[in-house]
């Protein structure tokens, strides 16, 4: 039994090790997106009049649509690194920003977040569209079901006295013995945080399996809308509904202490029209409370409105705690640092788990060397 685990946990390993070494390396870098992305579009992201009030958002996007000489279709507030309005107008692919204490001008950018963006991309998809996603997806489930629970089986000692061995760093060791520990002592102190990281990764590249999982494990009756499926009813001769009307749906949301975080127009003539709040105006620890509405574009209705503190265990469990526990938000600072620290565990494993494997090999080669010149 012992001798499959091995071979199972190595061949899994070397095979999945590079994809996760560098899901895991992406994800440390976009831990401290926030700060990041401030210091390097400083320019963009933060306000030219310090301690002056913002102006109203109608205001803003009055001043961006007058700019351009087209309609808003997409529109970041201020909001966490963010201290000014990013929108899209229609006819223009790069995101412009826009002064929120002035309505100025401010520039612009084909990625809202510049390379963090091409981070975020390499993150979750390795830049490969949907097949990427699929690839960094079966990877995680490979990492949470099978390299973490064979590991720890691996490294529980047989012999309770050889316990301490497993839990700390020999002193004075040789290089392959330091290795050995830095791959059996690192991988059992973060085989918990790299299970959730895995797990929680999941979503972003299953959503919709990973929600019926969820549903079923919280015993949730309601079934979660996949917003691919929802579409506006056409209504011929109809105006479709502006940014201006989903500034003011938005205020009632604002009224139960949420802060605006985007909104979106349709794409055509049957896409839905989409506008999300969040509790917290800053990076902040414990659960995102994001309130999402999708309307019909026609008529103005809602299609489907998640509500974070009333939706069903299930839609809560994935919308409200996985993305803050995947990035290490959840708990502060603290787990911040501490999810940056295990986003490098992957590759550290990996390539200690080559040097491992093959000096074992050299060791094998050797010892039938020594064997066959003994029985020649």
């Amino acid at each position: 039994m012992r001798k499959l685990i091995i071979q199972l946990h190595l061949w899994i390993g070397l095979t999945t090790g590079a994809v996760l070494a560098v899901v895991g390396v992406t994800g440390s870098v976009y831990t401290f997106q926030p700060e990041l992305t401030r210091m390097l579009y400083s320019d963009l992201y933060t306000s030219t009049a310090s301690g002056v009030l913002p102006k109203p958002a109608e205001v803003v996007f009055k001043a961006a649509e007058k700019h351009f000489g087209a309609p808003v279709t997409n529109a970041l507030f201020p909001l966490r690194e963010l201290e000014n309005y990013a929108f899209k107008v229609k006819g223009k692919k790069e995101w412009v920003f826009f002064d929120a204490s002035t309505g100025a001008y401010l520039g612009e950018m084909e990625k809202r977040r510049g390379i963090l963006d091409t981070v975020l991309e390499i993150h979750r998809q390795l830049t490969l569209g949907e097949i990427g996603s699929t690839i960094t997806g079966i990877c995680s489930l490979l990492l949470a079901l099978v390299l973490v629970s064979s590991g720890l089986y691996l490294w529980l000692p047989r012999k309770k006295k050889k316990l301490k061995a497993g839990l700390t760093f020999k002193r004075n060791a040789s290089s392959k013995r330091r290795n050995y520990d830095i791959h059996n002592v690192l991988g059992f102190y973060f085989s918990l945080p790299l299970f959730i990281a895995a797990t929680t990764g999941l979503y972003f590249a299953f959503p919709e399996q990973v929600q019926a999982v969820a549903d079923v494990l919280t015993n949730s009756k309601a079934k979660t809308p996949n917003p691919k499926e929802l579409k506006s009813v056409y209504q011929a001769g109809v105006a479709p509904v502006s940014v201006y009307q989903l500034l003011e749906q938005m205020q009632s949301f604002e009224d139960q202490g949420y802060y605006k975080r985007n909104l979106t127009m349709p794409k055509d003539s049957l896409d839905y029209a989409y506008f999300s709040l969040t509790n917290a105006s800053e990076v902040d620890r414990g659960p995102e409370y994001r309130p999402q509405v999708y309307l019909d574009q026609y008529s103005g209705q809602p299609l489907y409105v998640y509500e974070p503190l009333r939706a069903s265990s299930g839609s809560q469990l994935t919308r409200n705690w996985f993305l803050p526990v995947h990035f290490g938000e959840i708990g502060g600072m603290f787990t911040r640092v501490l999810w940056f620290i295990m986003g490098l565990m992957p590759a550290i494993l990996w390539v200690s788990g080559i040097v491992i494997w093959r000096n074992k090999s050299k060791k094998k080669k050797s010892q039938a060397k020594h064997t066959d010149q003994i029985t020649a």
